[in-house]
């Protein structure tokens, strides 16, 4: 497998991404490209003696954090990203990596390597942790606004990535709702519950609550990209602060420091649970290509982590089974207008 590395992208690039490309690259031989300044990431690789199957691409530009996304990725052409994009869609690698512009990275996904054939928008989800096993949670901010039909498709495509990348045999699908009850959401909601429900090869388990998500409800949570992205934030929000005040807790007496010390192995098997970094990132369903999106404070083995999962949804073929399930919508659809449904 041949990974392509936006290694421009994150906050404390791009020592961050030849780290976690090194890690990658030695623990499964996984051959990564390195895209971006040649001058600095150079140095960074020779920092590794044995490197391994990590070479540099030369990219001449960067877009920042800071940059307007369909600005740059039209005036930046030689950016890290984009470069990144062409060898993708040349057939050069298997997948791409970036912790970069979010937004960039979706416009440049979407204009370089173009949507899957019959996808009207693409998805970014995440697998959070849950009291059983990861939920697949889409969309998380690539479409703030979506038709029923929109949220169909992530749940087709959610299906298939759970199913071929996190190993979940027969997913059950959950709309992420106020309530838990068929007519509660508004009107979108209540469309995409009735056609779910009527979906034969949807293992739809009905509306779900955020909290009944964390219970384990559901293995796939479809919602738009609004709703998604609060969700996600603040869920990041509430486990910041969880945290910081279990350490003002722990660090209010002597007694509960000695049963902090105590406690460390379980503290440290929590931390790795909720920890963003031990995932693979967040996918981007829907384009012509295994495209990973990173956290911009991510650390080196999220990136490596990253460029895993890049190579997963490669081996499992994620993109051919996308356009099997969509054709398998379209069908369903065409079948009920047959009927006169």
């Amino acid at each position: 497998m041949r990974i392509a590395l936006d290694a421009m992208g994150c906050d404390r690039a791009p020592y961050v991404e030849v780290h976690g490309a090194v890690i990658a690259s030695m623990s499964t031989g996984t051959e990564v490209l390195l895209v971006g300044d040649p001058h600095e990431l150079k140095p960074a690789l020779a920092a590794y003696r044995k490197p391994h199957r990590v070479s540099i691409v030369p990219a001449s530009e960067v877009i920042g954090m800071a940059d307007t996304p369909a600005k740059a990725v039209r005036q930046k052409r030689d950016s890290s990203l984009l470069v990144a994009m062409r060898l993708a869609k040349e057939g050069r690698v298997d997948g791409v990596v970036s912790a970069g512009n979010t937004g960039a990275v979706m416009i440049g996904a979407r204009m370089v390597l173009g949507p899957i054939r019959g996808v009207a928008r693409s998805a970014i989800c995440q697998a959070l942790p849950t009291l059983k096993t990861p939920a697949l949670v889409l969309d998380l901010g690539a479409n703030v606004d979506c038709t029923a039909r929109h949220l169909c498709e992530f749940t087709e495509m959610g299906i298939v990535y759970s199913e071929r990348v996190l190993g979940v045999k027969n997913p059950r699908v959950g709309l992420l709702n106020i309530g838990e009850e068929q007519a509660k959401g508004n009107e979108i909601a209540k469309t995409v519950h009735r056609i779910l429900s009527e979906s034969q090869h949807v293992n739809f388990v009905g509306n779900v609550e955020p909290k009944a998500v964390y219970l384990g409800a559901a293995d796939v949570v479809v919602c738009d990209g609004f709703v998604g992205n609060l969700f996600l934030k603040t869920t990041e929000a509430v486990a910041s602060l969880m945290g910081r005040l279990l350490k003002e807790q722990l660090a209010s007496s002597w007694l509960s420091k000695f049963g902090a010390l105590l406690s460390m192995r379980a503290f440290r098997r929590l931390k790795q649970t909720v920890d963003p970094n031990e995932y693979i990132g967040a996918p981007l369903l829907g384009v012509n290509g295994n495209v990973i999106i990173c956290h911009g404070a991510s650390s080196a083995r999220g990136i490596a982590n990253a460029i895993h999962g890049a190579c997963k949804a490669a081996e499992m073929g994620v993109n051919e089974h996308i356009r099997e399930a969509v054709l398998l919508l379209r069908k369903d659809e065409s079948l009920k207008e047959a009927n006169g449904e």
